[in-house]
């Protein structure tokens, strides 16, 4: 079940006998009625039940989707599914996560964002809404920004379910998605979007010799899908002759991210290499694809000129991707479980430091001397396992006798800590019960601090691997940017 507030004066009183005496009351009448905060996960038989009350629960779940539909598909017709949220104006007092009171939140919501999420996850003309809005009833107003608040701080949605008619919506060919809420990091769509002949292409495969000998099929595939634009690729050096001489590009530009050798890579400092990418490739280009399947490369799409920006991973984690392939490209490497991208956004920071598109920049001489964590986050709740987290950090070496020290940090625990080097950083920890997992950046006493842009990590738990080969995944991105953009239904 997802973390609650302290009942009480301090925080929301969550029971559903405290939204009985408000306008949600009529609503919460019912005889067949399901409590969702007592057993979220144990949902009744489909169309079993007259109400289905859902208390401060999406806004800690991942798939919000698949979580409104299976509510929503409890009910039975002329039932009420009723969802409360907390309020960013209220509760979170703020534009974007993290939440001060609630680390583990995944969303922050307003009533519009709330109502996009249901228009997403249900078919039209299944549901009626009956009502939404604010409620803060006996809310302080007075009480600062940093406060804990008091009163009611929720947005309650009333949803009736309805038997559908007859008829369906008429499409309209020349139709745009709505633009996502603001509290809401872009995600892939389903509505069908309008679009425009793709005529110059961009793609990036930024990646060792076999890997570009193993991307050959998907690259075969996206000139069978485009046949009439100009292709610009870019790949390594010691790829550059093979590129040519495949013939599947009309221009092929060097540039080296890595080594040739990955034996011989140590720390890579991304920012520095997207400055000189930025400086070698200039746009427009109608689409902009990375086809590498890890994704230490995403970041340099962020700075290309481009209509259309695709590549494997998490939009969340990469909101410059428009078309984003929403599995993970790097499972298939250690033999995981499990592997997730945890992005800047779920760490909080100091008030020195800057927030960015992705990432959480920090100057060296601001942070000297400070004596509590630059950044701290983001407490998530693990199941026992073996785990690495690797973090991704960029830090400016070249500040003589720099140190930034790290720990990573389980219920309180300290079960590893270092200090970044060149070489990326591995850190392998266990859980033995469900535990909360944090990671920490810090200042060592009284030494300089380097400037550092922080983007988050990868946090994966050791297991049996069951992801695709990478060639599989590049083709699957492919054929998707294809479905987006050429009007393919079916890969070719």
């Amino acid at each position: 079940m997802p973390d609650r507030l302290p009942q009480g004066t301090n925080g929301p009183i969550l029971t559903i006998e405290a939204y009985r005496d408000g306008p949600l009351g009529p609503f919460l009448a019912a005889k067949r009625l399901r409590d969702l905060s007592h057993a979220p996960d144990a949902l009744p038989a489909e169309g079993s039940q007259q109400a289905v009350f859902a208390p401060w629960l999406l806004q800690d779940i991942a798939d919000y989707r698949y979580a409104l539909q299976r509510w929503f598909g409890c009910l039975e017709p002329g039932g009420f599914l009723v969802v409360t949220v907390p309020h960013a104006f209220l509760h979170d007092r703020r534009a974007q996560l993290p939440s001060p009171w609630r680390p583990v939140q995944r969303r922050l919501y307003t009533p519009a964002s709330l109502l996009a999420e249901v228009e997403e996850a249900l078919t039209p003309n299944s549901y009626r809404i009956r009502w939404l809005g604010d409620e803060d009833a006996g809310y302080d107003y007075a009480l600062g920004r940093d406060a804990r608040p008091v009163g009611r701080q929720d947005i309650a949605l009333v949803i009736e379910r309805i038997a559908p008619p007859a008829w369906t919506l008429a499409a309209d060919p020349s139709s745009v998605p709505a633009p996502g809420p603001i509290f809401e990091p872009v995600r892939t769509r389903i509505e069908q979007t309008a679009t425009e002949p793709v005529a110059t292409i961009l793609l990036l495969k930024l990646d060792h010799l076999g890997d570009f000998i193993m991307s050959l099929p998907a690259i075969r595939a996206l000139r069978a899908h485009f046949p009439a634009a100009h292709i610009t690729l870019v790949v390594g050096s010691w790829n550059e002759a093979l590129a040519i001489e495949s013939g599947l590009a009309d221009r092929v530009i060097p540039f080296d991210t890595f080594t040739r050798n990955p034996v011989e890579e140590g720390h890579l400092d991304m920012a520095a290499r997207a400055e000189a990418f930025a400086a070698l490739v200039h746009g427009p280009f109608d689409l902009a694809i990375d086809l590498r399947t890890f994704s230490d490369t995403r970041l340099l799409l962020d700075g290309v000129d481009a209509t259309h920006r695709a590549g494997i991973g998490n939009a969340a984690f990469f909101p410059f991707l428009d078309i984003a392939l929403p599995i993970d490209g790097d499972i298939g490497s250690l033999g995981q479980a499990m592997s997730l991208e945890i992005g800047a956004t779920d760490f909080a920071m100091r008030s020195f430091c800057e927030r960015g598109v992705g990432d959480i920049a920090c100057r060296g001489e601001a942070a000297a001397g400070f004596h509590e964590a630059l950044v701290w986050g983001p407490y998530r709740l693990l199941g026992p396992g073996d785990y690495v987290f690797q973090p991704s950090i960029d830090l400016n070496f070249a500040q003589s006798d720099a140190v930034l020290i790290y720990d990573l940090v389980v219920d309180g625990a300290v079960l590893a800590s270092g200090r970044f080097s060149v070489h990326p950083v591995d850190i392998a920890f266990r859980v033995d019960r469900p535990s909360r997992f944090e990671f920490r950046l810090w200042v060592h006493g009284s030494d300089p601090v380097p400037d550092f842009r922080f983007r988050g990590g990868r946090l994966s738990k050791r297991g049996v691997a069951t992801a695709l080969h990478q060639s599989e995944y590049e083709r699957l991105l492919v054929d998707l940017v294809a479905m987006r953009l050429a009007g393919d239904g079916a890969a070719q």
